[in-house]
């Protein structure tokens, strides 16, 4: 539901890979923990990492979002 609110990149994270990789590549700006599934170290852990990660803008991840963008402007229209 967080991806249809325009400009959110949002993804499930459940390992420390996703939260930081899913900001370095795909600028992700929004982070959804599982509330049962997900224990109250791991979550702090994760939330962690997810903070200190930073989008590498490579061309490749730049032009990805750029096409998220125009699908979004589409949808407005």
């Amino acid at each position: 539901m967080a991806n249809k609110v325009p400009c959110v990149r949002a993804a499930l994270i459940t390992d420390s890979f996703s939260a930081h990789q899913g900001v370095e590549d795909d600028d992700m700006n929004f982070m959804c923990l599982g509330g049962r599934v997900t224990g109250y170290a791991l979550s702090w852990d994760l939330v962690q990492i997810f903070l200190n990660a930073h989008f590498k803008g490579a061309e490749r991840f730049k032009r990805r979002l750029m096409k998220v963008a125009a699908l979004e402007r589409e949808e407005k229209s």
